[in-house]
C-alpha cells in the first residue's frame, strides 16, 4: 500500500486538455517534438492535445504523446464539463492555467505522465476545482445504513 505524501487532495478525473510550451521555455533547451507541436501556422504557440488524468488545487496530471522535461513551463487549457458540481451554473469557458513541469514518466510507448504545479492560476479556476474536489470528497463519505435495527 503507498502512502500519499501529498500535501493536497487530488482526484482522478477524465478531461479533455491541451498544453502549449511558454516560449521563454524553449531557449536553451532541447526539445525533441515536431515543429508543428511547438506553432502554429500563424506564428503562435501550437496547442497540443491531451488528456487531464487527476487534478488538485496545486497541480495536475497529465497524458502527454511527447516527453517534456522537467522545468518546462506549460499553459494549459482544460475543458470545465467534468467540473461541473450540481447546484452549481456549468462554465463554458475553459480552465486556463500556467504550471511547471515537475515529473515526466513513460507510462507506455508514445504516452509519458506530465506532473505539472501550477504556477498561475486564475481565482474563479481555483475555486472551480476546489469545490469539485471537495464534493468528489463528500460523495466518498459512507453512507449510514437506516435499515438496521438499532
Amino acid at each position: 500500500m503507498s502512502i500519499n505524501t501529498r500535501s493536497k487532495k487530488r482526484e482522478l478525473v477524465n478531461a479533455f486538455a491541451e498544453y502549449s510550451i511558454e516560449q521563454s521555455a524553449k531557449k536553451g533547451v532541447s526539445l525533441n517534438l515536431p515543429k508543428e507541436a511547438l506553432t502554429s501556422n500563424t506564428g503562435e504557440a501550437a496547442f497540443i492535445k491531451s488528456s487531464l488524468l487527476d487534478i488538485s488545487v496545486i497541480g495536475c496530471a497529465i497524458d502527454s504523446s511527447y516527453l517534456i522535461p522537467p522545468g518546462i513551463i506549460l499553459n494549459l487549457r482544460i475543458d470545465p464539463k467534468p467540473f461541473a458540481v450540481e447546484g452549481i451554473k456549468e462554465r463554458k469557458e475553459s480552465l486556463q492555467i500556467t504550471g511547471k513541469v515537475t515529473s515526466c514518466v513513460m507510462k507506455a510507448a508514445g504516452h509519458y505522465r506530465l506532473g505539472v504545479k501550477f504556477s498561475n492560476i486564475r481565482k474563479e479556476d481555483l475555486e472551480l476545482i476546489d469545490t469539485f474536489i471537495n464534493a468528489k470528497e463528500r460523495r466518498k463519505a459512507p453512507r449510514w445504513d437506516m435499515t438496521k435495527g438499532v
